[in-house]
């Protein structure tokens, strides 16, 4: 609005432009709305097509892996006893497995004492082993109380996996020492040597330690006493001890990875004397990963089938009731979603292989097209394709020339950062940024409208204010004029 403007005609400017300025945007501003609603709806919808396609192509990838049909699975008819994990390299095979009993590592008590863990001992040093490890602790006036041996032993053996605890019994309280190392021979021994720099309450020599078998059970070692306070073994260390298909096997650790190639045994427990007492055994069955296959397909179809419901959406044309112009989806009659839809259809029904070649096609995997053009998945003609033809599906499945690679690599080319949907999107964004500036120039044309427009108005209300003006000058000169009669109304 330039001013205060009608004042010299009484004529009402500031509508009368408006009026004729909105009559000039109007038409542009409804074309370029019309145009950027479409723009970013395909847009829109682009971006939802190159969504499920990529969620397609992540299944085909899947699948698209030798490694899948290389894997293989271990299982037990009793994991409470032991469980199984297989690699690529396991052969598949059942085995007959017996575990008579499980490595363990050392436990014992040392020497009693009295006053608690404030006791005190002659100083001196513990050379406390287990098996091949070893550790040395000095006991000094700074440490040489029951709870400060227990810190130092607990400080040099964190990286030898000897550890040191307390506990108080009848007898008083003693020092109980652990180990991690599993195995027979692994027992834990202390020998002791006293330097007499600093005495305490108790002879440091007391605390060696030395596991004796008990004569009145030939093999075990003696237990520790309450009574006299004595120390001894409370576990005794030993190797695991199994049989595969009748072969003995002895092995210091309840992880056993060396007696069946590519498979990991983890003992649980020994079965009970009665189940070997018996022969009773665990089987154990490696085979191939049918399992992860079959959840890989149905995933392939799941995936495919979105991308069909996808499309459908976004091309569909649905007619409404009493009218003439049906609800059509954003990208209907796009040649880019007729040419996807038709060059997936294409590689998923083309036949590879001789006829005899046991897998040709997905329907020979169970897997065919529905009238409406989706995939189902026969289960029982899968698991039957699978137990008869397992390296069949791999080699129709994977590599550039397998169904799940040619699949991928045609879906790339449309979802690749260069690929066609890509284009497409950057040729709409840049259509967008077109629409935004042809607003910023008819914002301009229309704001030079409106000030031209303005400027020709004001000048017609300034002349017909200055006519009005001389015709009331005129009309004045003429009455006050000699013999002029005024006629009263």
């Amino acid at each position: 609005m330039a001013g205060i403007t009608g004042l010299g005609s009484g004529i009402k400017i500031d509508e009368i432009v408006t009026a004729l300025v909105n009559a000039e945007r109007a038409p542009k501003t409804n074309q370029l709305d019309r145009l950027e609603k479409q723009t970013t709806t395909r847009i829109s919808a682009i971006g939802s097509l190159t969504g499920a396609l990529n969620t397609f192509k992540t299944a085909l990838d899947a699948l698209n892996k030798p490694s899948l049909f290389e894997s293989r699975t271990a299982s037990t008819s009793s994991s409470s006893v032991f469980k199984a994990t297989a690699t690529a390299t396991a052969p598949a095979g059942t085995y007959s497995v017996q575990v008579q009993q499980l490595a363990a590592s050392s436990k014992v008590a040392l020497q009693s004492v009295s006053g608690g863990t404030g006791a005190t001992f002659n100083s001196g040093t513990l050379e406390i082993s287990a098996g091949s490890s070893s550790i040395s602790v000095d006991v000094t006036a700074a440490n040489n109380t029951l709870a400060g041996m227990r810190d130092a032993i607990n400080e040099a053996g964190k990286d030898s996996g000897i550890n040191a605890t307390i506990i108080t019994d009848d007898s008083g309280s003693r020092l109980v020492l652990s180990s991690t190392k599993t195995g027979a021979g692994n027992d834990i021994q202390v020998a002791v040597t006293e330097d007499g720099v600093t005495p305490g309450d108790n002879a440091l020599s007391g605390q060696a330690f030395i596991p004796t078998v008990d004569p009145d059970n030939s093999g075990v070692f003696l237990k520790p006493s309450s009574d006299t306070g004595a120390g001894g073994v409370i576990t005794q260390a030993q190797s695991a001890k199994l049989t595969i298909d009748g072969l003995q096997l002895v092995r210091d650790s309840n992880k056993i990875e060396d007696a069946l190639e590519g498979v990991t045994l983890d003992l649980a427990s020994a079965q009970s004397a009665t189940d070997l007492a018996d022969g009773k055994t665990i089987s154990l069955t490696v085979g191939v990963d049918k399992g992860s296959v079959k959840s890989n397909l149905q995933k392939f179809v799941d995936a495919y089938n979105a991308l069909m419901s996808s499309s459908a959406q976004l091309t569909a044309v649905v007619p409404v009731d009493g009218s003439d112009n049906p609800v059509t989806g954003p990208l209907v009659g796009d040649s880019t979603v007729r040419s996807v839809m038709s060059g997936l259809r294409n590689e998923i029904v083309k036949m590879t292989g001789v006829s005899d070649s046991g897998v040709r096609a997905l329907a020979d995997l169970g897997i065919t097209t529905d009238k409406d053009g989706k995939l189902s998945l026969d289960d029982t003609k899968m698991t039957a394709a699978l137990d008869s033809n397992f390296d069949q599906v791999g080699g129709y499945l994977t590599g550039d020339d397998g169904l799940m690679g040619r699949l991928s690599n045609f879906v790339s080319s449309y979802v690749a950062t260069d690929g066609v949907l890509k284009q497409r999107t950057d040729a709409l964004q840049t259509t967008k940024q077109g629409i935004d500036k042809q607003r910023e120039a008819l914002d301009k044309r229309v704001e030079s409208l409106q000030t031209r427009l303005y400027a020709q108005y004001n000048a017609m209300d300034s002349l017909v204010g200055q006519l009005s003006r001389t015709s009331e000058s005129l009309g004045s000169m003429l009455a006050n004029l000699p013999g002029f009669v005024r006629k009263d109304k």
